[in-house]
């Protein structure tokens, strides 16, 4: 019963829910198939449209978290979303990645492997930044509009470009 509805919940969000905009209810109906299709799904979750999850199994997404419009999450592997992630549009996050490094075959023969990906807490990812296999991002870390990330990000650091470099650490402000 449960692949039923999996299955019914994907066909209703790739055919129809996917492009409604969010004035004629297409926040509230793409979270409720999103709890029908991913692993799990937290609280004020915001999926805009046209993000594309394939088949949608080995997905988190905690509580109050959002993924931008036309973002791609290749779930090859698992993708975690912690708490208060944001990520802006055309977002790419990838768990897998072809074998090359045999020149004697051709690579779309040489096979592939998968690595989850997972990001922190209170994470901020800008426009079209693309994250690679096996990547952690850390707590309260800025991933800057259009950065590559291909090795994991320290909590609370900020970063950008292609590769992601770290640009700066964010502060820890002390309140009295």
């Amino acid at each position: 019963m449960k692949s039923i509805i999996h299955f019914v919940s994907l066909v209703l969000y790739y055919l129809i829910v996917n492009k409604i905009p969010h004035k004629f209810g297409g926040r509230k109906l793409r979270l409720l198939l999103f709890k029908c299709i991913a692993d799990r799904v937290g609280t004020n979750v915001n999926i805009l449209p046209n993000v594309h999850i394939g088949k949608g199994k080995k997905l988190v997404i905690g509580n109050h978290s959002g993924i931008g419009v036309n973002s791609r999450l290749d779930l090859t592997n698992s993708i975690t979303l912690g708490d208060n992630v944001m990520t802006g549009p055309e977002v790419m996050i990838f768990t897998g990645v072809h074998h090359y490094k045999d020149t004697t075959i051709p690579m779309s023969q040489q096979g592939s492997t998968s690595e989850p990906v997972r990001i922190g807490n209170d994470v901020w990812i800008g426009a079209r930044v693309i994250i690679l296999p096996g990547v952690t991002i850390g707590n309260g870390a800025i991933i800057g509009a259009g950065s590559v990330v291909t090795k994991d990000v320290e909590d609370f650091s900020v970063v950008a470009g292609n590769p992601a470099i770290k640009i700066k650490q964010r502060k820890h402000l002390k309140t009295s």
